[in-house]
């Protein structure tokens, strides 16, 4: 993987860039996180309220543990990223 030169965080312009590109990074897996986590709660909440019994609610609640699990990993990634970037190693990525 080829890594970019570091960005002059001084610099609005060149700190705005940055911005961008770190919220582009791993967007679609984010947004399946909190899609998940989403679908998870209602879930739970609706099965909590409509006294459903049975194997609905730990489904709703392993969907939003997944949910978080993903999030989580993509902060990881993305810190990852960033440090690498910083000290312009493609190897600490």
């Amino acid at each position: 993987m080829e890594m970019r030169k570091r960005p002059n965080l001084d610099d609005p312009a060149e700190l705005a860039a940055y911005r961008q590109e770190l919220r582009r990074l791993m967007r679609v897996p984010r947004i399946l996180g909190l899609l998940l986590v989403a679908i998870g709660t209602g879930i739970v909440i609706y099965a909590q309220r409509a006294g459903i019994e049975g194997a609905l609610k730990p489904i709703g609640w392993a969907l939003v543990a997944f949910g978080w699990l993903n999030l989580f990993l993509i902060i990881y990634y993305r810190s990852r990223y960033h440090r690498a970037r910083m000290a312009e190693d493609p190897d600490a990525f």
